[in-house]
């Protein structure tokens, strides 16, 4: 039996071509620090950070956000709070992650949040090639664009979540991994107010 197929691309199905580093997934991060602080000089502005671990099966934080982050990047929910009487502005690119040999990290934009995407994670190492359907990586990026921290007011008594997304943190770099988040100002300050917590590898 001989089957026909009309030439046009809209009867073409389509895969993505991604290189996934084998095997390596970013390394699960304990805080070291506790995982809520509030600024110096003053207690009305609260930012919260958590390591997001989306490995494993029927991980609940992968049916949550929608995507395996752990496969992609290092990545930390954020929640700021204000509790002050006035604005409070969030540069959501503000921010920085260190590891043992300090080599600094910076938080992804946008659009190297969806290179590094595509790339599967993959910066100097060994990788494969796989293929994903275009629907699923168009799923995962328009997630990638939902759930990443955005610059931002927060309103006296609002709030402001995201996830600041890194490139992936070596396991054998992460004893001690600083994170320095700096783009929060107090409307009428001069100056940003600069939040630093500290996180290590998990045990295996």
């Amino acid at each position: 039996m001989v089957f026909s197929c009309p030439a046009r691309s809209s009867w073409v199905l389509i895969f993505f071509l991604f290189l996934s580093a084998c095997g390596t997934r970013s390394p699960y991060l304990n805080p070291v620090t506790p995982d809520m602080d509030s600024s110096t000089g003053s207690k009305q502005v609260a930012v919260e950070i958590k390591p997001v671990v989306t490995s494993g099966f029927r991980n609940p934080e992968r049916e949550r956000l929608g995507i395996d982050l752990s496969a992609y990047f290092t990545a930390f929910d954020v929640a700021i709070r204000n509790q002050t009487n006035r604005s409070v502005a969030v540069d959501g690119q503000d921010a920085v992650l260190l590891d043992d040999d300090r080599k600094p990290y910076a938080v992804l934009s946008m659009e190297e949040s969806l290179d590094y995407y595509g790339s599967g994670g993959h910066e100097g190492e060994k990788a494969v090639v796989v293929t994903k359907s275009l629907a699923t990586a168009k799923e995962e990026m328009e997630k990638i664009r939902q759930l990443r921290l955005k610059s931002g007011e927060i309103l006296p008594g609002g709030s402001l979540n995201g996830i600041l997304l890194f490139h992936k943190i070596p396991s054998d770099k992460c004893r001690q991994v600083g994170m320095n988040l700096k783009g929060i100002r107090i409307s009428g300050e001069e100056n940003n107010r600069e939040f630093r917590f500290t996180f290590s590898c998990g045990e295996s």
